[in-house]
């Protein structure tokens, strides 16, 4: 925006300039998906007029507000999975007319320790990084960083961490001005709830439908069997609770390996930044997978506790297993045929679409990336197969 200069006549033959400042503007590019949805509600908390507000400039320097533009959009990512803000985000930031920029990305960019922004350009530019503000308290972290920079300071969460080269940070750019880290007790924690926040768990469970059907098959039609309503009766609380600890777990690995979800890193040093980050990366797995697992489960238990009570008689089922059924008897019939059910239901989940799964795994960046490096191995898993080779 150009400089509008006023001319002002005090008095005859005196004329003062009196010059008026461009509006400071900033721009915020978002990933589609979790980022876009929190920084919306964080820019409307802090009263801050996007580009879709009918604002003039005018109207914004009386406020003391800056002009926010913010855009659903992407940095490219590099062959070998990592955003290089250096290389593309200065370029954006003058092509669109932005004083500063702001890149908030779902991406976990991890040194031996959480990443959580990293800036070019003197700090005009800033890539915020979400999985790094954890979960509990991430609305507020990132309200309080976007508060900063939207107010021209520079990012202040985290500490200040050496890059030499490539190698030390995984994801991230290695030639930028300032990377900043999560420290402290509690870092690798908040990072892995940032990432299963991230992953999104309730969408893998909404594309395991061959799963979640032949689990409720399954389970439906031992329903009918009066050798389950015996065999429910007399099983411990501690045995059904074991059952369940090993469908769930039955199911939680089968999605693992037959969709090729575990990252290996093959001859890497132990200690290195890319073990470190695989072993995050496949803790984060694990948990997202868990817990779609529990709620598949969960589902089918529901489904088949409530089918229960209508097939089976109150008074039929008492006289097998002289006792009252309700309300136990038929909750642990429900809870042995969600067990049987859910085991089947892992073999099912072979005939869902593998894309899908691990599409619905992560989330979009972090699936990207790991299409681009290689990360999804066919099956069987690479071990084994070099095993059978020796």
């Amino acid at each position: 925006m150009s400089r509008i200069t006023f001319h002002l006549s005090l008095w005859p033959g005196t004329i003062l300039a009196v010059t008026k400042e461009p509006i400071f503007t900033v721009g915020v590019m978002v990933d589609r998906g979790l980022p876009e949805k929190r920084v919306r509600k964080v820019l409307e908390k802090l009263g801050v007029y996007s580009d879709e507000a009918d604002l003039s400039d005018d109207d914004l320097s009386a406020l003391g507000l800056p002009r926010v533009e913010v855009r659903t959009s992407t940095l490219p990512m590099s062959l070998d999975g990592s955003v290089r803000l250096s290389d593309s985000a200065v370029g954006i930031m003058e092509s669109h007319g932005w004083d500063r920029m702001i890149y908030v990305t779902d991406l976990p960019l991890t040194t031996r320790r959480p990443v959580i922004s990293q800036t070019v350009n003197r700090g005009r530019v800033t890539m915020l990084c979400l999985p790094a503000f954890g979960f509990l308290r991430a609305q507020e972290g990132l309200r309080q960083e976007l508060s900063r920079l939207l107010r021209k300071k520079p990012a202040g969460a985290g500490v200040l961490e050496e890059i030499s080269d490539s190698s030390d940070i995984e994801g991230g750019d290695s030639e930028a001005d300032t990377t900043r880290v999560i420290d402290g007790w509690g870092r690798s924690l908040r990072l892995l709830l940032g990432m299963v926040a991230g992953n999104r768990p309730a969408e893998l469970y909404r594309v395991l439908t061959g799963c979640l059907a032949i689990g409720i098959a399954t389970g439906a039609y031992g329903i009918f069997y009066g050798s389950m309503w015996q065999m429910s009766h007399t099983i411990s609380f501690l045995r059904m609770f074991v059952i369940s600890l090993v469908a769930v777990g039955a199911l939680t690995f089968w999605l693992i390996y037959h969709n090729g979800l575990w990252n290996r890193w093959p001859g890497r040093e132990s200690d290195s930044v890319a073990k470190w980050r695989a072993r995050m990366d496949n803790r984060a797995t694990l948990a997202t997978v868990l817990i779609a697992a529990v709620l598949i489960y969960t589902t089918v238990f529901l489904v088949l506790l409530a089918l229960s009570m209508v097939i089976v008689d109150t008074n039929y089922f008492r006289a097998q297993v002289n006792d009252e059924p309700f309300p136990w008897g038929y909750a642990k019939l429900a809870w042995l045929t969600a067990s049987l059910g859910t085991m089947a239901g892992a073999i099912g989940s072979s005939f869902d679409n593998d894309e899908a799964i691990r599409e619905a795994t992560y989330n979009r960046r972090e699936h990207i990336r790991r299409q681009i490096t290689g990360l999804y191995e066919d099956k069987p898993p690479t071990r084994f197969r070099d095993h059978k080779r020796r």
